[in-house]
């Protein structure tokens, strides 16, 4: 049991030091390090354009591949279609929309410590 105690405050130790060993390596008053950020941003977003697409054209090609009620209105299998593809639209375009602002926030600082 002892055993047991002793490997979970030894993990936990190194959980909670870890991070700050990793901060001590980077340069937080670097431009360069504040420019392959908003790189990194930016392309991140373009990862969430390539998502909003497919599940567009994914709502697309479903709606069209349902048949559809004389009666008219949508299936219900096209409505949660929309629904589920609607959500992941919606969440992928504010995270791209975050992104962009933590890109130009990082191009801002990297300006700023350059004397731009």
């Amino acid at each position: 049991m002892k055993t047991k105690y002793k490997i979970l405050s030894l993990i936990f130790a190194l959980v909670l030091v870890t991070p700050v060993l990793g901060l001590a390596a980077v340069d937080l008053d670097d431009p360069a390090h504040h420019e392959k950020l908003a790189a990194s941003y930016e392309e991140k977003a373009l990862t969430q354009d390539a998502l909003i697409l497919e599940h567009e054209q994914m709502k697309t090609d479903f709606a069209k591949s349902v048949a559809t009620s004389p009666k008219g209105g949508l299936p219900p299998s096209v409505k949660a279609m929309e629904k589920h593809c609607d959500a992941i639209i919606k969440d992928a375009s504010n995270l791209k929309a975050e992104l962009l602002d933590f890109a130009k926030w990082h191009r801002m600082r990297a300006a700023e410590l350059a004397g731009r």
